[in-house]
């Protein structure tokens, strides 16, 4: 861990991190309250998961478009706009006495909530010297593994008192990081890079960052496939709740790889780690499709998880080397948008085939989903291992 003590006695490492936790703990935080607050207000599960889907249809929605003002204006104005947004949003759900205000806000929540994670991204190279940035990267994966573990157990333990607390939390939290970020001395001190020539089309004028995009909608549908699949394996066990252990098998995988990942000297290139990820994904998904004994399912979802944060840290490597000049936090808000898409196709499909043909057939798709991911990968393996960036 002597990597991490490194890199932590920067002391603008140090603002970064706090920063970036900051905005991913209201961000885990912020789903599972706006279905408690929709579920508390009607007391049905169909207008929770309505409010709840505003929210991450807004923010999938603007992803792209929120991260190209920050690239093109810095970070200071854009971020404090969409963190004054916000709070009116937050606002408005907590003061919201229908559901249609509710879906309203929620709607809005989403698609004015900072890009904090992206920026940070985007801050760490200014923060850090260049060889400390790997252990960086890998920081922010096992934080945002962390806080996806702790922001659903703080948003049911604000709820307790009320879910608009949840709310409240949430929405305070991504404030804070907004302001965190923006204070940051990189980004003080950053001017936006002019407008790259890419023909018009911006990030998705390079084909390097579209390959990126589609192995990252392959991602998402695995995600998504195992969200529903999870519980339904459970189920046929006994109960959905017991999906609980098997998502945090996933999390402390991906954790413990993490942290490893970021202390290793690697040569071998980011896309090499990337399609390597990814063939283990789908490999271990294979096999649990095929197993149910909870024994052997704990040891494989370990195994599967620890393939999440080395490909996180993998792809912000990929997006240093291919994304064109000037478009550093939006070509990372593509990628958060095209994850959430695959995620949205990966739950509904798997919900119909959980109902209809068993769990296994989810688990069955999520690894077809890395299979593809896997396969675009290795095809332009050549193209992704050069990096593009200037001299």
């Amino acid at each position: 861990m002597r990597a991490y003590a490194e890199l932590l006695r920067h002391g603008s490492a140090r603002r970064l991190m706090f920063a970036s936790t900051t905005g991913k703990l209201g961000f885990a935080i912020f789903p599972l309250a706006t279905v408690l607050l929709g579920h508390g207000s009607s007391g049905s599960f169909l207008d929770a998961g309505i409010v709840a889907g505003a929210w991450s249809v807004g923010g999938t929605a603007t992803a792209p478009l929120r991260g190209g003002l920050v690239d093109r204006h810095g970070q200071r104005w854009p971020t404090g706009v969409m963190a004054v947004l916000t709070a009116l949003a937050v606002a408005g759900l907590v003061t919201a006495t229908t559901t249609t205000q509710l879906v309203l806000s929620g709607a809005l929540a989403g698609a004015s909530a900072p890009p904090i994670v992206a920026s940070t991204r985007s801050l760490w190279a200014r923060a850090v010297p260049h060889d400390l940035l790997r252990g960086a990267y890998a920081l922010e994966a096992v934080l945002t593994e962390v806080t996806k573990i702790c922001g659903p157990l703080v948003a049911a333990a604000a709820a307790v008192r009320s879910p608009r607390l949840a709310v409240i939390v949430a929405g305070a939290l991504l404030v804070a990081g907004s302001c965190l970020v923006m204070s940051h001395p990189p980004a003080l001190s950053a001017r936006a890079a002019p407008a790259p020539d890419t023909g018009g089309r911006g990030v998705l004028g390079s084909p390097t960052l579209r390959l990126l995009l589609l192995t990252n909608v392959c991602a998402g549908i695995c995600l998504g496939a195992l969200t529903v699949g999870l519980p339904a394996r459970a189920a046929e066990s006994g109960s959905a709740a017991g999906a609980g252990w098997m998502f945090a098998c996933l999390g402390l995988g991906s954790a413990l790889a993490g942290a490893r990942f970021g202390t290793r000297h690697r040569t071998a290139p980011p896309a090499t780690g990337y399609l390597a990820a990814l063939t283990w994904l789908a490999l271990l998904l294979a096999l649990l499709a095929a197993i149910s004994a909870p024994p052997l399912m704990a040891i494989l979802l370990t195994l599967a998880g620890a393939a999440f944060a080395p490909m996180t840290v993998c792809l912000f490597e990929l997006l240093d080397a291919h994304a064109p000049r000037g478009t550093a936090v939006a070509s990372m808000m593509w990628m958060v948008a095209g994850e959430e898409l695959g995620i949205a196709a990966g739950t509904t499909a798997t919900g119909t085939l959980a109902q209809r043909a068993g769990a296994w057939t989810t688990l069955a798709l999520a690894a077809a989903a890395c299979g593809l991911g896997a396969t675009i990968t290795a095809l332009r393996i050549t193209e992704l291992a050069r990096d593009e960036r200037s001299p």
